[in-house]
């Protein structure tokens, strides 16, 4: 059986490449809140950028969907957890005054992050 060449000049496959993306994706996403977290509206536009960006770059209907669904479930469950138990606050929520508006983008971008690292993790096992 013949091994694919790989055809990039760093080294790197395709692969590996959108791997890298997506972990630089994930380190923004999580230095936004660290650095905004008590500007709500600014850490939201930032991070919605940062989704604008992702999305532009994975281009697909089925991770659009997935950030939807992450970002909406994720946030309710927060919401549903923190309203009921208590468990935990934020320091300046803003949607019903349980958390804050990024926190849905933060989800969405997590449950993307995720889908989109496992598609590349399993093209590369699939090449083995």
């Amino acid at each position: 059986m013949k091994k694919k060449k790989n055809n990039s000049r760093s080294g790197f496959s395709k692969e590996w490449k959108n791997i890298i993306f997506n972990i630089g994706f994930s380190i923004v996403a999580i230095l936004i809140v660290i650095i905004f977290y008590n500007q709500i509206l600014l850490t939201a536009i930032l991070e919605g950028l940062l989704t604008i960006v992702g999305l532009l770059k994975w281009k697909s209907k089925v991770t659009l969907s997935i950030f939807i669904l992450g970002g909406i479930g994720g946030a309710l469950a927060e919401m549903l957890v923190i309203y009921t138990s208590g468990a935990w606050a934020y320091k300046m929520p803003s949607i019903l005054n349980i958390i804050p508006l990024w926190l849905i983008f933060v989800w969405g971008n997590a449950a993307t992050y995720i889908y989109e690292t496992g598609k590349e993790l399993r093209k590369i096992y699939k090449k083995k």
